[in-house]
Formats: structure tokens, C-alpha cells, sequence
């Protein structure tokens, strides 16, 4: 039986690489995207594409609905920084886009039927997680209190829902990413708890694809509801 997964940000660096592998997987895709002509010709063939705005929760929700998706994946940006060259930031609204998903999952039955996969950051941690990285815990202090208020706080509030406040039936996985580079494949990555662990060094892009479609079809559920790093296996 062919499996369904939803791709939020499907257009974006790593997020069209996640489209590649779950096609070579076997998996049915659906793309949610704002300008589907971003997407090249020769995936968006292979695909369902849904037209619409990640901020827009009713557009989120048919989206949802339609696809009825066994796994969801996303690799919006809540940063204006990070997005593929050439390309508009995207403006997602990961609080409206989150949420609404949960909602649409839960009017239909299915919230434990499928696992939602979060490509976060490591300027965000999960409760009780920390900032190994003196740098980046410079850096999220100087965005957090200087020029990205409003938006760390969104989003940590939105992680700390996820974690603590959203139904328990929710399944999901919360990557804390670190530097991401568009390089060859380095090999296989293992998905490794956060509180005590770093990324160590940098991730290519399309072994993150590799390993967020492996997680998306663990038969043992191992890393949901938890924050996780990738790291290559030694």
C-alpha cells in the first residue's frame, strides 16, 4: 500500500530535495506550495500539487484533508535568512501553519495516523533543552533581544506548544538543524537526542532529505515527540 506524504516548503532547498527521495522511496506526494512554477517541471509531474499560502489556515486544511497524508514534512522557514538563492523568503506562519494541521488532522480522525517532521533550528530549543554552541548562543541572544523579538519568541512559543501543549495524540519530530551546505552526499546521518549533543559539523542537504524520509516511515515511531540532531555515523 503506497504511502502519502505532505510537503510544506517543497520549493525550498531542502524541502524539494525531501520531494526527490520520497518519490525514489515509493511514496506518494503531495506538494503544498505557494508558486508551484518554482517547482521544476519534472517533479511537479510526479506530484499532487495544492496552490496556496502557508499562512492561510483554510488552505492549510484542504491541503490536509485532501491529501490524507500518512507523514508530513516541513521544511518552511520562519527566518528571513536561510531560503534558496534567487528565491523570496518564505513568509509562513509556522503557528497557523502547525496548528491548523493539527486541527485538520483531528477533524478527520487521523492525528496518530500520521507523523508531522519539523526542520527547526538550533536557535530555537525544545523545553528543557539547551545551546551547546557559544556562537550560536550568542547569536540567538543578539536576534532574541536586538532585531527578531517578536519572531523568536513566536517560535519558541510555538516549539513549547508542540511539546507541551498541543493533544498528546499529536506525533511529530522536531530536527534542531545545524549548518546545512549544498554539497555531495557524505554518507548516512543518525538522528541523536539534543540535550547532551551537537550537530557535529556541517549536514549536505540531500542527506537531511535522506534521513527525514527514513524517519517518516520508522515502523518504531523511535525519535516522535522528542528534538533530535543529525550527525553523520562514524
Amino acid at each position: 500500500m503506497a504511502r502519502a506524504m505532505l510537503i510544506y516548503g517543497a520549493t525550498g532547498r531542502a524541502g524539494r530535495l525531501v520531494v526527490e527521495r520520497a518519490l525514489a522511496d515509493g511514496w506518494t506526494v503531495t506538494a503544498f506550495l505557494r508558486n508551484p512554477d518554482k517547482l521544476p517541471e519534472a517533479l511537479r509531474a510526479r506530484v499532487t500539487v495544492v496552490k496556496g499560502n502557508l499562512s492561510d489556515s483554510a488552505a492549510v486544511s484542504v491541503a490536509v484533508r485532501s491529501s490524507q497524508p500518512d507523514a508530513i514534512v516541513d521544511a518552511s522557514s520562519m527566518l528571513p535568512f536561510g531560503h534558496a538563492k534567487g528565491q523570496p523568503r518564505n513568509d509562513a506562519d509556522r503557528g497557523v501553519l502547525t496548528r491548523a494541521t493539527v486541527s485538520a488532522l483531528e477533524a478527520d480522525g487521523r492525528l496518530s495516523a500520521c507523523v508531522f517532521l519539523i526542520v527547526g533550528g538550533q536557535l530555537v530549543r525544545e523545553p528543557g533543552g539547551s545551546i551547546h554552541a557559544v556562537w550560536v548562543a550568542t547569536m540567538a541572544w543578539l536576534l532574541r533581544t536586538l532585531l527578531m523579538r517578536a519572531m523568536l519568541r513566536e517560535a519558541e512559543e510555538l516549539v513549547r506548544w508542540c511539546f507541551e501543549g498541543a493533544p498528546l495524540a499529536f506525533r511529530f519530530v522536531y530536527a534542531r538543524m545545524g549548518q546545512m551546505v549544498e554539497a555531495p552526499s557524505r554518507g548516512v546521518l543518525r538522528a541523536e537526542p539534543t540535550p547532551n549533543n551537537i550537530q557535529r559539523g556541517s549536514a549536505s542537504y540531500c542527506d537531511v532529505a535522506d534521513a527525514f524520509v527514513r524517519l517518516a516511515g520508522d515502523p518504531a515511531r523511535t525519535w516522535e515527540r522528542k528534538a533530535i540532531y543529525f550527525n553523520y555515523v562514524a
